[in-house]
């Protein structure tokens, strides 16, 4: 039986705020927990934070229920994409909360849950943005060219054979299926992605996220797709219907196709998607692929030449774009220049990428809970590496070093840290540098 968490939370928290009874196991009987009021406060002033929330409706155990709802976690104040916590029940009566990222919190808590279902819950609760549906090929067009670029954002206009202008996006006809969700922010296109609906089938194969270069997968727009009922595919279906545009010099007006099946052939008055086609929409240009070809080495997909990249870090290898957008990432790598590196040996360190491989050569080290900063924010101690705002160490004044927090004491007068090496003086249950002691007085 599934036990749930979120009920169990809201009583933790009708009790912390001395809403409700409960049963006290010394006297046998009901009593009216006394309430804490810092808590009371933080629950009037704040929900949980809705990726906490979806969470505990999942089908993963939090580690520690109980800690949670103390924590009481939500969205910062000071910065709307964030994640404040109050630490233990000192921090909440001074009203201290730790801010930290929604994803850190979440993998923190929730320890049997996948990255994947993390990172889809902090792109699906980020703030600020709002994804919807457009039907009409005008909308289509005006965010494909506002909107992250790519092969096919241009301002392509090719003359057909009936002398309308037309751009290869529109043989996306909405009449078969075809339409497209975004992302907007700020009144900005900031993410897009072509969808297809047969019937309850709905799926997509590619988004795109407006950056200043390259445009790489839009995690929060795929986040609400899956939210909507929508699938992920590595290519468009056989049978899929696109509209049919002959061009003026013979050839067939045709779109960049995305994914792994860009073959074509003519039905009558439409074209369909076929894996085994005639025709292949692998062309920039905005017409059927002529002969100039050559092989992805990496899907074994062929595409034009002009169209691929070379990746890894002596650029050895020649794939196709599709193959570059879903697999490597522009990183900074060897001697701290920048190549494309396949996903999975890649880290995002404050907003830039590095290959794993040469983080020295990038100033990147990895923090001792596995995370990787920038050497110049970071302090070693014993053989690890520390943010130098890490809550968890000090300066010690004493040896002019920075150590943990768990070797050393605080002078509850001067706020300093020392070592455990240094003498101290306990007065009323508070610690003390000889130097800062309060006088004592003995009655006779």
């Amino acid at each position: 039986m599934k036990i749930n968490f979120m009920e169990l939370v809201n009583d933790l928290a009708c009790i912390l705020r001395g809403d409700k009874s409960y049963w006290c196991g010394s006297y046998r009987e009901f009593q009216i927990a006394p309430a804490r009021l810092w808590h009371r406060e933080l629950q009037r002033r704040f929900t949980l934070h809705p990726a906490v929330l979806k969470a505990l409706e999942s089908d993963h155990r939090p580690l520690d229920w109980h800690l949670l709802t103390l924590e009481w976690p939500h969205v910062s104040e000071t910065d709307s994409t964030r994640l404040a916590y109050t630490r233990d029940e000192r921090a909440g009566e001074a009203d201290r909360q730790v801010v930290t990222t929604v994803g850190k919190y979440l993998t923190r808590h929730f320890t049997t849950m996948p990255d994947h279902e993390v990172r889809n819950l902090v792109a699906l609760y980020a703030a600020g943005d709002s994804c919807k549906f457009v039907h009409t090929m005008a909308e289509m067009l005006h965010h494909l060219v506002g909107g992250p670029t790519s092969c096919m954002t241009k301002h392509l206009e090719i003359r057909c054979a009936d002398r309308q202008y037309r751009h290869p996006y529109q043989v996306y006809d909405p009449a078969f299926g075809w339409h497209m969700a975004v992302r907007v922010s700020n009144g900005e296109t900031v993410g897009r992605a072509l969808c297809m609906q047969k019937g309850s089938d709905k799926y997509f194969v590619r988004s795109y996220r407006k950056t200043s270069d390259y445009s790489p997968a839009d995690e929060q727009l795929e986040a609400w797709l899956e939210s909507q009922g929508y699938t992920k595919q590595s290519r468009w279906d056989d049978g899929d219907r696109l509209a049919y545009y002959p061009t003026d010099d013979g050839d067939i007006l045709a779109p960049y196709i995305d994914g792994n099946n860009r073959g074509v052939s003519l039905y009558g008055d439409h074209l369909r998607i076929d894996s085994s086609g005639e025709y292949e929409c692998s062309n920039t240009e905005g017409v059927v692929s002529g002969s100039d070809r050559v092989t992805c080495e990496d899907c074994g997909r062929r595409f034009d030449e002009g169209d691929g990249y070379w990746v890894h870090v002596h650029e050895e290898t020649h794939v196709c774009e599709t193959c570059c957008n879903d697999d490597y990432t522009y990183a900074y790598s060897r001697n701290g220049h920048q190549y494309y590196i396949r996903n999975d040996n890649v880290v995002d360190v404050n907003g830039d990428y590095y290959d794993l491989d040469y983080l020295y050569h990038n100033n990147i080290v990895e923090l001792a809970d596995g995370s990787y900063e920038d050497m110049d924010n970071c302090v070693e101690i014993d053989g690890e590496w520390y943010r130098d705002d890490d809550d968890d160490i000090c300066y010690a004044e004493d040896v002019e070093e920075y150590r943990l927090k768990d070797d050393c004491w605080q002078c509850a007068e001067s706020d300093k840290w020392y070592t455990d090496d240094t003498e101290h003086v306990d007065v009323d249950g508070e610690t003390y540098h000889p130097d800062n002691a309060p006088e004592q007085t003995t009655e006779e």
